[in-house]
């Protein structure tokens, strides 16, 4: 998942990512993190889509943003505690949208009609299923 945003967000921003890297630094951090029973390390698609929004160029990005979900659950949690699961879904949605390659999509079509029906099938297993199914019926 973590390499599939990189690669996702180096199309957008034409550079490229290589692999072997990610999966050695992915490795890496979390032999270092089972040392102080830390979680998994992995990449999260909604934070990096909405940091691509928002115009963040660095890192920094998510320290601003660690300290605004800390001061959040610190003390503005009361307030949130009754807003209802779809208008949480609906911002992640919203922010995830823009991620979608329509013209990819069209060119597997005129390309190669199986490819693009095991991609349909992928996105919407992804969509209406889980990520986890979505992601083997893409494989398989």
């Amino acid at each position: 998942e973590g390499i599939a945003v990189g690669r996702t967000f180096a199309a957008l921003k034409n550079y490229q990512v290589d692999g072997n890297k990610e999966m050695m630094a992915i490795g890496i951090m979390n032999i270092a993190g089972s040392c102080t029973s830390c979680y998994v390390t992995t990449g999260s698609f909604s934070r990096s889509a909405v940091n691509f929004n928002a115009g963040a160029q660095t890192a920094v990005s998510n320290i601003i943003m660690a300290s605004a979900v800390l001061v959040t659950l610190l003390f503005l949690m009361p307030l949130f505690y009754y807003t209802p699961t779809v208008v949480l879904a609906t911002i992640i949605i919203a922010a995830v949208i823009g991620l979608i390659d329509y013209q990819a999509a069209y060119k597997l079509w005129k390309v190669d009609k199986l490819d693009f029906v095991a991609c349909m099938c992928s996105f919407f297993g992804v969509l209406f299923i889980s990520v986890p199914l979505g992601l083997s019926i893409a494989v398989s």
